[in-house]
């Protein structure tokens, strides 16, 4: 079969498709979108960098979901040594539309899966036709959501189907749900055997008890949304009511380690990285190991309680003895909130000063200083989870207090977003929940190909939102800036152009 041997073309991650047995014709003839056994829908994702379009089925009979089509494209922003924006902008429309074209052979009753042997009645006139189209609407870089919004408008025009405008950080947090439905193993941990001791140990831990570990998380569930462009942490109650209980005042966590590698990472590295995700090579180069136990524990060990960590900040980051220190954000405070810029600072000056003395650092100070770069950021990002789990985080809206409280009985959190990948930050957040008193909660991380943008998250945004009666008007627009909680903005439903399906 065509789809089993797929091989995607200029991708990042690689996903399994299922192969797909052809379908007799008699399929064909059932009425159109939404009678049949099937729901089928073609999801377009352009928030960023990435051109992304996935084709994601679902059997009503079996509840079982189907991934048909999924492929990445990303534009080459090396020279710029981070996302241009025009580039990225010319990457979607040079990308999308051949993309899409390829997609639409994948369609249910489409070339690829009926052949030549399609029926001529006028019901089976819609062949290869989804049943609604998904889209990324926004949070995102406006231009870049645009060439996507409208390319789905005129596919839902064309096809005369709804469309569905997703919100890309609630896909985020669903996508562990998709990893469930699509039946993929996860690295889940539920604290029981001393944290992560990487892959090896979480895919034999996940043998020992089965089915349970398979499972996406079920609602309620705190999430960490962790990206180039947005760090929050996020009490996910359903699948439209979700309250920011924490995000950044300044810099995105993503962001920080891209820039920061670019100070800290010698320029041959820098010059051989295959793309601009100088994150995921800083890690490599903080563990050259691969990212041992015994790296991980050397670079990091948890506080027993939050006044521990916060008194040993400062000093452990001088073991090194090069005589710097990476400041701990926001140690004196129990505010819920984000703010990495000043890490990035600290490492900025380390680095002009060792240039300004003419002393280059050498590959040692380098990763140490790639090491302490990622540890302060994770047990900051950590440390706040679990002043929300202990519930007695201050907040600066009074509407919030009900959230804070509630994520004390939440029992998992989904790790997801492009700095999902780094398994150093998983190895501190299990380490750091353990020992602070939360060795019950369940930490649940999407694959890697799912943590970073990518249409399949988007397709399934969009199911869960249609089968709820969700659709979305012809008229509407991207949106730049869109808060998932209505406390902080509009939220998910309260943007404008959302309509009902009848009988919701």
């Amino acid at each position: 079969m065509r789809l089993s041997r797929f091989q995607a073309a200029n991708v990042r991650q690689r996903l399994p498709l299922h192969p797909r047995t052809r379908q007799p014709t008699t399929r064909l003839l059932q009425l159109g979108p939404g009678h049949g056994r099937e729901l089928t829908t073609l999801a377009i994702e352009t928030s960023c960098d990435d051109t992304a379009v996935a084709i994601l089925e679902r059997d009503d009979k079996t509840g079982e979901h189907t991934l048909l089509f999924n492929e990445r494209i990303s534009s080459d922003h090396r020279r710029f040594r981070g996302i241009e924006p025009l580039v990225a902008v010319q990457g979607h429309t040079t990308s999308l539309a051949p993309l899409v074209r390829k997609a639409v052979g994948h369609l249910p009753g489409g070339p690829a899966s009926t052949g030549a042997a399609a029926a001529t009645t006028a019901r089976a006139q819609r062949k290869g036709v989804p049943d609604f189209v998904s889209v990324t609407r926004g949070p995102g870089i406006m231009p870049n959501l645009s060439v996507g919004l409208s390319t789905a408008k005129g596919l839902a025009v064309a096809w005369g189907v709804p469309l569905v405008g997703v919100h890309h950080m609630q896909a985020h947090a669903l996508t562990p749900r998709l990893a469930r439905a699509l039946g993929w193993r996860m690295p889940v941990d539920d604290g029981r055997s001393g944290g992560p001791g990487g892959e090896e140990s979480l895919a034999r831990r996940q043998g020992e008890r089965g089915e349970d570990r398979e499972r996406g998380p079920d609602f309620p569930f705190l999430s960490l949304l962790v990206s180039g462009g947005h760090t929050q942490l996020v009490h996910s109650r359903s699948l439209t009511d979700h309250a920011i209980l924490a995000t950044t005042a300044d810099v995105a966590l993503g962001n920080l380690l891209d820039h920061s590698a670019r100070d800290i990472l010698p320029a041959s590295v820098l010059d051989s990285a295959p793309d601009v995700m100088y994150g995921r090579v800083l890690e490599d180069f903080a563990f050259p190991d691969g990212g041992t136990r015994a790296e991980y524990e050397s670079a990091f060990a948890p506080g027993r309680s939050r006044g521990a960590e916060v008194a040993d900040a400062p000093a452990r980051s001088e073991t090194g003895g090069y005589g710097w220190t990476l400041p701990l954000p926001l140690r004196q405070t129990r505010r819920m909130a984000y703010s990495f810029a000043s890490i990035g600072t600290t490492v900025r000056r380390i680095a002009e000063s060792r240039r300004a003395a003419d002393q280059d650092m050498d590959v040692d100070e380098r990763r140490e200083l790639a090491r302490q770069t990622m540890a302060v950021a994770f047990r900051h990002l950590v440390d706040r989870l679990c002043i929300a789990l202990d519930g007695d985080g201050h907040h600066h809206h009074h509407h919030h207090h009900h959230s804070s409280a509630g994520a004390g009985g939440v029992r998992t959190v989904v790790l997801a977003g492009g700095v999902a990948c780094n398994r150093f930050l998983m190895h501190v957040l299990r380490a750091t929940l353990d020992a602070r008193g939360h060795r019950d909660m369940r930490v649940v991380v999407p694959p890697p190909a799912l943590c970073t943008d990518n249409a399949a998250m988007i397709a399934w945004a969009g199911m869960e939102m249609y089968r709820a009666g969700h659709h979305t008007d012809l008229d509407v627009l991207a949106i730049n800036r869109w808060p998932m909680d209505p406390a902080q903005g509009p939220g998910i439903l309260g943007v404008p152009g959302w309509l009902r399906r009848p009988g919701f």
